[in-house]
Order: C-alpha cells, then structure tokens, then sequence
C-alpha cells in the first residue's frame, strides 16, 4: 500500500463488520468502527486492533438517518483523514409474512440495509473523486435474489436492491479508479440470523454450510486491495456452494 487508507465499516462492531474491521487494520489500513447503538461492542473491536497495533476509532451514527450518515463522513476525515474506503455492512431484519410486517417495520429495515448504504456511499464518494481512488463493497444476501426465502420481503428487497446499485455505480465511476462489488455472505451466524427466530435458524444449520465472519472478510480484504483494481460491478458469493441436499 503505497500510502496510509481510511476505511470506514458501518456496522461494524458485531459479527461480519467487526470481522471486517479487524482484517483491514491487519493489512494497514486505519480503520472507522461504525455503530448505532452497540458502543461497547464497536469499543472491544477497537482495542483489539490497538492490542495488535493497528489504528481504529468508533464512531456512533445511525446511517438510516442522512444527516448522521454525513456526520460520520465529515468526522472519520477529520480524525482519521478521507476516506477511500467504505464497507456498507451495517443491516437488520425483522422477519414476518409481508400481511403482518407494519409499515414501520418496512421502512426500519430499507433505511438501515439500503437507504442508509446510499447515504453512506453519497458522503464519501467526494472523498474518493479527489484522491482518484476508492472502493465501495456491499454486503449482500442469497435473501436479496439468489436464494429467496418467505417471512423477509423487506430484507430481500433491501438486498436486491444492493446489488442494483452496486452495477449502476460500477459503471458511474468507472473512470475513476473507484471500484465497486457487492459480498453476498451465505450462512454466517450473527445477531441478524439469530433474529430470524430459532426455527429459522436450525432450518439454516440443516441446510448450509456455515461460514465464518473471517471468510467474508477475506474477500472483502481481496476487494479493496490493488489486485482487485479492474474487479468492479460485480456480487462475490462467499457461501461454499449455498445450500446443500446431502
């Protein structure tokens, strides 16, 4: 890495972002741990890379929300210095069949796993126009179109909808030596799986493999690394095949 790069990881004190987080500190990037309510959790993510000397800090916003999504932006640069790197992470669902999900719900859910991957991507890319380098990754879901499943239309749609933008942005900033993929994660054991319900879950520990939260930051670690340079527009299953029948 010829020079010192900011990344920022919104949800990044749990499960796939902490994972995450902890793997770009390792290869020298400094690293923004985003969090909307888990502080102590963004804190133990932020140690842990101090302990093995890197540099992180925790930054609370809740990116569902334009102008906090903003704030981060402008306070990660200000502290850490421009971002060239962001990871939309951060998620929830609520899972419920669409005649029972209300309307809060609905919007809950697009705000934080697409609005706010949109919000997040807008503040930066001003960033990574001037330093005429940038990589944008979305963490995607089989949910969001390969691998539907009843009971989460507003978290499939979000998803679905991540993987649109990822190929219309890909090509937007194309000439500028920003690139921008989508990680679609298969069954990695986090809080959003948990919240499925535990029927949900021992349905997904019969049917797929289980991945670890490392795996999926290896290949985020790949995508935002000088070898992925002309890798753009693209969603990268890290599932080890999806679901299984034997």
């Amino acid at each position: 890495m010829s020079r010192r790069r900011v990344a920022i990881v919104t949800g990044g004190g749990r499960g796939i972002g902490a994972a995450v987080c902890e793997r770009l500190a390792s290869d020298g990037f400094a690293v923004a741990v985003n969090y909307a309510r888990s502080a102590d959790a963004a804190a133990g993510v932020v140690a842990r890379i101090e302990e093995n000397g890197g540099e992180a800090r925790a930054f609370e916003a809740d990116i569902a929300d334009p102008a906090q999504a903003e704030r981060l932006t402008v306070a990660v640069a200000e502290s850490l210095g421009p971002p060239s790197v962001l990871i939309n992470n951060a998620g929830m669902n609520s899972a419920a069949a669409a005649r029972r999900q209300s309307p809060d719900e609905w919007d809950r859910i697009i705000g934080v796993n697409l609005s706010g991957a949109f919000y997040c991507s807008h503040f930066v890319l001003p960033h990574m126009y001037e330093l005429g380098w940038g990589r944008i990754v979305f963490v995607s879901s089989p949910s969001g179109g390969r691998r539907p499943a009843p009971a989460v239309s507003a978290y499939s749609a979000a998803k679905a909808g991540l993987v649109g933008m990822t190929r219309s942005l890909a090509q937007e900033v194309a000439r500028r030596g920003i690139t921008v993929n989508a990680v679609m994660p298969g069954y990695v054991a986090t809080d959003i799986t948990a919240s499925a319900g535990d029927a949900a879950v021992e349905s997904l520990e019969r049917s797929w493999p289980r991945i670890p939260a490392e795996s999926v930051a290896s290949t985020v670690a790949f995508l935002v690394g000088d070898d992925a340079a002309d890798v753009s527009g693209e969603e990268i299953g890290v599932w080890r095949g999806g679901p299984v029948s034997i």
